[in-house]
């Protein structure tokens, strides 16, 4: 029969415990974000899980091989279109180049349509671009070397993205295959070390989650498409990428925004000018009820945050630590708000007010 431990002996192993969680830290830090992201993901996808398992039942694996590449196809497929049109696009704007160095750059269409500064534009572009001289002077203003230096940094952040995305992947798979009893794990720690606070702190953990990723992704996914088909019909060069593009955007604050004036700039050069003031109302109009509606709706909904603090934990948290912020901000803002209402909760006597102070008459 073991002795009771001691309240010194405890307090060693508290310590001992942190200790080696920090070390733990420390050494695994580069995959940390990997962690979080497979977290997220695994959270996401469990409404998923569960319909697959009553579909093949005790078959964890599978299910978990199935969604994992579901996962993969959604990220990769688009990243590789993205990739294989930018290529495209580089090997033709330095064919570009060398054509306007050796023969200038006459001075385009759109520029005659503008509604301000044509003719100072004009100007400009005769003197500096149309002739071979002129391009060959302006061009040759591009720092090569620069380039080349900020080409070999993209690459090597590509390698070490991938590596991240592969370890990501790793983690999902074990994730969503032993949910059950990781889940089962948590709860009795978090019941411990706790109680049933920490067990409700947990609940509103995934229920933000999961919300945030039902009003960024998705929405964002689905304003990808929405943008896509009017920039076909708008005739915008690219309209594929471009939606793409725009779907990634929408996921970030102001991010559609950007493409969308990209997409603006284009049809503007092209002379189409009544097709970029249509896009920009239709895609801003768009946008701002989404971001204002649908999105706050999907975020604070389950959780019951307020607008305010959904923007706040967005916008701050992809500001600190990224795109993993737009999970991670509204998840600790819905916990902080969860805290403060349980301790303001009206479960006791009243509190007295300011103006329920003052002298109190002597007994």
């Amino acid at each position: 029969m073991h002795a009771k431990p001691t309240s010194t002996q405890i307090r060693a192993r508290v310590a001992l415990a942190a200790a080696v969680a920090s070390i733990a830290l420390w050494i695994g830090s580069a995959f940390v974000p990997a962690v979080l992201w497979a977290a997220v993901v695994g959270i996401a996808v469990e409404p998923l899980r569960l319909r697959l398992l009553r579909l093949l039942p005790h078959r964890h694996a599978l299910v978990a091989g199935l969604i994992t590449l579901a996962v993969v196809a959604v990220v990769v497929v688009p990243l590789v279109i993205a990739i294989t049109r930018a290529v495209t696009e580089v090997d033709g704007i330095a064919g570009w180049i060398n054509g306007a160095r050796a023969h200038g750059v006459p001075v385009a269409a759109w520029v005659a349509n503008l509604p301000v500064g044509s003719a100072q534009l004009s100007a400009w572009w005769t003197s500096h671009l149309s002739t071979p001289a002129g391009a060959a002077e302006q061009f040759a203003r591009l720092d090569m070397g620069t380039v080349i230096q900020r080409s070999k940094s993209v690459g090597h952040n590509i390698v070490e993205r991938a590596v991240v995305f592969a370890f990501t992947v790793l983690t999902l798979f074990f994730i969503i295959r032993d949910h059950d009893a990781i889940g089962a794990q948590f709860a009795r720690a978090i019941d411990r070390a706790f109680g049933a606070a920490g067990l409700r702190i947990g609940r509103q953990i995934t229920l933000s989650v999961r919300g945030t990723v039902d009003g960024v992704v998705l929405l964002g996914m689905a304003q990808g498409v929405f943008m896509a088909t009017i920039y076909a019909f708008a005739q915008v060069p690219h309209p594929i990428l471009l939606g793409l593009l725009s779907g990634v955007g929408a996921m970030v604050p102001f991010g559609l925004i950007a493409v969308m004036l990209i997409a603006l700039v284009l049809l503007v050069v092209k002379g189409a000018v009544v097709a970029a003031i249509v896009v920009g109302l239709v895609g801003g109009t768009m946008s701002f009820v989404v971001d204002h509606t649908a999105k706050p709706a999907l975020i604070g909904g389950a959780t019951k945050l307020p607008f305010v603090w959904v923007l706040i934990g967005i916008i701050g948290g992809v500001e600190t630590i990224g795109l993993l912020g737009l999970f991670v901000g509204p998840a600790v803002m819905a916990v902080l708000i969860l805290i403060w209402r349980e301790w303001v909760a009206d479960d006791a006597a009243p509190i007295p007010t300011l103006s329920d102070a003052g002298p109190r008459k002597p007994s």
